[in-house]
């Protein structure tokens, strides 16, 4: 007796045996059907906590393995991990860091008609710390229109950038997904985020537009909320001490050992910044065996140095 030849089941075929591949056609309802939810209902929750004014609005999805889909986003992506008991038990939320930093300089006092696109890198420590107003918000909605059973709420991991995403297990399959993109309009600006969702979430998951609520406004803070972060933060110092001029010339002959007086023959002044803004005008002394500076006087104010401050952080 002789065994018989067999050939391994094609890995699609085989997703969908077992509820891991859904069709195009479903998946593609459930999706926009989501993506109407997050249009209707995501302004006002955001408007009703931040007084911000977006407007969102389903543009499409796009199907493929979970890891493929979010390797083809923008490497300055912010991105949240989430579950739902008795739904889903590995969602993402994708949010660009540009949103974000436009959010927090309007949270701020800037005006989103003037905004001017932000420069594409990743988001600050401050940003990130932010970014729930939008991921948390997000989440809450989805929540809401998939109706799962037990009324349990999200888990959410903390926002991080791209660059910064954690390695899976040894273990890890990588799932057939589905990723919903949303697009953004926040003042001049236009952008999008995106969920992306297992197939086999998705093909059980029945989106029912959850009942409208009035919201109350929360109290007004963010502005302080976000000066206290940047108080908060390791910022670098750094001190100037102007020296002697000297010609080119001389400057490029300097070798090692050489000296170069200070400019002053008295008391010697320095000039103290932080993230390149001049903050003090300072003596130069001694302490012990550590050089020091001491604070004469005062170069900027208190809030346009932390409004700087968080924009560098």
């Amino acid at each position: 007796m002789t065994a018989r030849n067999t050939l391994p089941m094609d890995p699609k075929l085989l997703a969908i045996m077992t509820g891991e591949l859904g069709n195009n056609s479903r998946i593609g309802k459930t999706c926009a059907d989501l993506g109407a939810v997050f249009s209707t209902f995501l302004p006002d929750l955001i408007e009703s906590e931040a007084a911000l004014k977006f407007t969102f609005a389903y543009d499409y999805c796009e199907t493929g393995l979970k890891d493929d889909l979010l390797g083809h986003l923008d490497d300055y992506m912010v991105f949240v991990d989430g579950s739902l008991k008795n739904w889903c038990s590995d969602f993402t939320i994708a949010c660009p860091s540009q949103i974000i930093s436009a959010m927090v300089e309007c949270l701020l006092g800037g005006d989103p008609d003037r905004l001017v696109e932000p420069m594409a890198r990743p988001a600050s420590s401050i940003e990130l710390e932010m970014a729930p107003m939008i991921t948390d918000k997000i989440a809450s909605v989805l929540k809401s229109a998939v109706n799962a059973p037990g009324n349990y709420e999200p888990i959410l991991t903390k926002p991080y950038n791209a660059k910064d995403k954690p390695k899976h297990a040894e273990d890890y399959v990588d799932p057939f997904a589905a990723m919903v993109r949303i697009r953004i309009e926040f003042g001049t600006l236009t952008s999008h985020f995106c969920i992306i969702i297992p197939h086999r979430t998705l093909l059980k998951t029945d989106v029912k537009a959850p009942k409208a609520t009035t919201t109350s406004k929360a109290p007004p803070g963010w502005a302080e909320m976000i000066q206290e972060q940047v108080r908060r933060s390791d910022v670098k110092v750094e001190a100037r001490i102007r020296l002697t001029p000297l010609k080119l010339g001389a400057i490029s002959k300097l070798q090692p050992g050489d000296v170069i007086p200070f400019l002053e023959k008295t008391d010697v002044t320095v000039q103290v910044s932080a993230n390149g803004r001049d903050l003090y005008d300072c003596e130069f002394g001694r302490s012990g065996e550590r050089y020091t500076v001491r604070v004469k006087d005062t170069v900027g104010g208190e809030n346009d140095l932390l409004n700087d401050l968080m924009a560098k952080a």
